[in-house]
C-alpha cells in the first residue's frame, strides 16, 4: 500500500513538473497559478540555469523515482534493498533541492510559485515514506504478492492518465497573464516615448510598439526573435521602440548589460547590441559584454571609456523611472497602440494585435480623417503631439477623458479592455466604474437591464448610442444603435435628437468597459441642453443586452 501511495504521489509530482516545463518552454502562454507568483519566479534569473528550464530537473527526478518504485517488485531481494536505499537517497536530495528553491522564492525573488511549493510538499512526503520503508520494510512478497503489486501500479498509472490528460488540457486552455500596467494619460503623453528613445521602422507610423525589456530576463530572450521578425515584416507600417527596464533585484547583471547597449548606441549600433546581448545571454559578465562589443564591431577604446564613465547610466535610470510611472513592473511589457501586454507573445498573437490597430486606424480615417478617435490614440501614435491632444476641445469640456487611465483587466492576450476590440474601450476613467458621485457636475442617470426593459415598454422608443470605436461597433452592437465614439461626441453631439430618449452604452464585459465613457459622453449632451430625463447610461452594456433577451428597437 505504501508503494502504491508513493507511486501516486510521484505521478502527481510528474504532472506538476510537466505542466511547469510546458509553460517554461512556451513563454507566450499564460500560467494557471494560485497566488500570482508563478510569473515572477519564471522570469527570475534562477528559472533557466545554464539555459535549461528549471522544471527539466523536476521531470527527470520524478521519472527516476517512478522507475525505482516500479522496479522494486520486479527484482531480487538484494536488489530490492538497494532500490529502497536509492529511493531514499533520491527523495532526500529532491527534498533538499526543493527547500533551496523555496528559499530562493521567499528570500531572493520574494514571490512564491504554487506549483513549485506543491512539488516541494510532494517530495517531502515521498522522502518520509521512502525512509520509513528503509527503516521498516514490509515482508518479502511472494510471486502472487508481486503480481498484485504490479496490478495496483498499473491501475494507479491508468487512473493518472485518465485524470491527468483532460486536466492538462484544461490547464492549457486557461490561465491569466500578469495584470497590464496602469498608465495615466499624462504619463503616456510624456513618458512612453521620448525624443531620444531608440526607435526602428517608420518614424511617421500611425501605430507604435514600445517594449520595456531586461537583457537578463529569460522570457525576453526568445521574445526578441519575435520582435526581430516583426520589425522586418512591419518595417514600413510600425514604429518599434525599446526602453530599458533592468530588474536588478532578480537580474543583477541586467543593469550593466543595459549600459553596454547604450554605449553601443553611442556608436550607432544599438539594435545590433540588442541582438548580440540576447544571443549571448548566458554570459553577461564584463568580459562577455566586451566580447559582444567586439563582435558587433565597436571601437573598444570608446566602449571602455563609456562603460567606465557611467555616462549612460542616467539614461537607463530615466527609462526605469518612465516605466514605473507607466505602471510597468515586469518584463517584457509591451504597449502596442491601444493595447498593453505583460509577458511574451508569439508572432501570430502579436501580428493580430498590430493588424487590429492598423485596421482601426484605417476605419477612423475613413469616418473622420481630420480627428483621431481619442486623445489616447494621439498619444500612442504620435507622442510629440500628445500634450496638444490632452488640451483638445473634447477634453476641455470636462468629459473626464483627461483622467483616462489604463484598466488592468486583461483579455486572453493580456490587453487593456475587452478583447478583441480596441479604441476607447482599451482605457477607462480612473476610479469606480459606475459611481453617481464621481464629480460635482451633473451626472447622467444610470439604468440597469430591468429599468431598460421598462423604458422599452413605453410607446416612445429610445435611441441607442454606442460610444465604442467603429471596429468594436462593427463586431457587435445593440440592433438599431448608432455609433458615436466618446472621443468624437464633443463634435457630433448635434447629430442626436433632443426630443428623444438617448441611451448610451459600452461593452459591459470588463470592469474598465462598463459605463465610464458613456457617462463622459452623456455629460457632453447635458452640457449642450439635452434634458436630464432624456439622457440615460445603460450600465450593463452590450453584454447585459445580449443576456437579457430584449428585442431591438429603432
Amino acid at each position: 500500500m505504501r508503494k502504491t501511495i508513493s507511486l501516486a504521489l510521484s505521478l502527481l509530482g510528474l504532472f506538476d513538473a510537466l505542466y511547469l516545463l510546458w509553460t517554461y518552454i512556451s513563454p507566450s502562454r499564460p500560467m494557471v497559478c494560485i497566488g500570482g507568483g508563478c510569473d515572477a519566479v519564471r522570469a527570475s534569473a534562477y528559472a533557466y540555469p545554464r539555459g535549461l528550464p528549471m522544471p527539466v530537473f523536476g521531470v527527470a527526478g520524478y521519472v527516476l523515482i517512478i522507475l525505482l518504485i516500479v522496479a522494486e517488485p520486479l527484482v531480487s531481494t538484494a536488489l530490492a534493498r538497494l532500490t529502497r536505499y536509492a529511493l531514499a537517497c533520491g527523495t532526500a536530495f529532491g527534498l533538499v533541492f526543493s527547500a533551496y528553491l523555496d528559499y530562493l522564492q521567499g528570500f531572493v525573488i520574494h514571490a512564491y510559485c504554487a506549483w513549485c511549493v506543491t512539488s516541494g510538499v510532494i517530495m517531502a512526503v515521498l522522502c518520509g515514506l521512502s525512509f520509513y520503508d528503509v527503516l521498516r520494510p514490509g515482508p518479502e512478497a511472494n510471486a502472487p504478492g508481486r503480481l498484485a503489486q504490479m496490478r495496483s501500479f498499473f491501475a494507479t498509472g491508468l487512473a493518472a492518465l485518465l485524470i491527468g490528460i483532460p486536466t492538462f488540457y484544461e490547464l492549457a486552455r486557461h490561465g491569466e497573464r500578469p495584470l497590464a500596467p496602469k498608465a495615466p494619460t499624462l504619463a503616456l503623453a510624456t513618458r512612453l516615448v521620448r525624443p531620444d528613445s531608440h526607435a526602428a521602422g517608420n518614424p511617421n507610423a500611425v501605430v507604435t510598439v514600445v517594449e520595456f525589456g531586461d537583457f537578463e530576463c529569460p522570457v525576453c530572450r526568445p521574445e526578441e526573435k519575435v520582435m526581430r521578425q516583426l520589425r522586418a515584416e512591419y518595417a514600413k507600417e510600425i514604429r518599434f521602440v525599446f526602453r530599458q527596464f533592468p530588474l536588478t533585484r532578480i537580474h543583477p547583471l541586467a543593469l550593466r548589460a543595459a549600459e553596454a547597449s547604450e554605449c553601443a548606441a553611442e556608436q550607432g549600433r544599438f539594435w545590433e547590441a540588442v541582438d548580440e546581448i540576447y544571443a549571448r545571454q548566458t554570459d553577461l559578465t564584463e568580459e562577455g559584454l566586451h566580447r559582444d562589443a567586439a563582435d558587433i564591431g565597436l571601437d573598444q577604446t570608446k566602449f571602455d571609456q563609456c562603460m567606465e564613465s557611467g555616462a549612460v547610466a542616467a539614461r537607463v535610470r530615466q527609462d526605469l523611472k518612465d516605466g514605473k510611472a507607466l505602471g510597468v513592473n515586469a518584463t517584457p511589457t509591451f504597449f502596442i497602440g491601444h493595447h498593453a501586454v505583460v509577458g511574451a507573445l508569439d508572432v501570430q498573437d502579436f501580428s493580430r494585435i498590430i493588424d487590429q490597430e492598423l485596421a482601426a486606424h484605417r476605419m477612423e480615417l475613413s469616418s473622420a480623417p481630420s480627428a483621431p478617435s481619442s486623445p489616447v490614440a494621439s498619444i500612442l501614435s504620435s507622442p510629440n503631439q500628445a500634450k496638444g491632444a490632452i488640451r483638445s476641445g473634447a477634453v476641455a469640456r470636462k468629459t473626464a477623458l483627461a483622467k483616462v487611465s489604463a484598466e488592468t483587466t486583461p483579455s486572453k492576450l493580456g490587453s487593456f479592455g475587452s478583447a478583441p476590440g480596441i479604441g476607447l474601450s482599451a482605457f477607462s476613467v480612473g476610479g469606480p466604474g459606475c459611481s453617481e458621485a464621481e464629480a460635482a457636475e451633473q451626472q447622467p442617470a444610470l439604468i440597469n437591464t430591468a429599468q431598460l426593459r421598462q423604458l422599452l415598454a413605453q410607446a416612445a422608443k429610445p435611441l441607442f448610442v454606442d460610444v465604442r470605436s467603429p471596429l468594436e461597433y462593427a463586431q457587435g452592437r445593440i440592433p438599431g444603435a448608432v455609433n458615436i465614439p466618446a472621443g468624437k461626441m464633443a463634435h457630433q453631439w448635434s447629430t442626436l435628437p433632443k426630443g428623444r430618449t438617448i441611451v448610451l452604452y459600452e461593452s459591459g464585459r470588463t470592469s474598465g468597459d462598463v459605463c465610464a465613457f458613456s457617462r463622459a459622453a452623456a455629460r457632453i449632451l447635458l452640457q449642450h441642453g439635452y434634458p436630464f430625463s432624456k439622457v440615460k447610461v445603460y450600465q450593463d452594456g452590450l453584454s447585459g443586452w445580449e443576456k437579457s433577451g430584449l428585442e431591438a428597437t429603432r
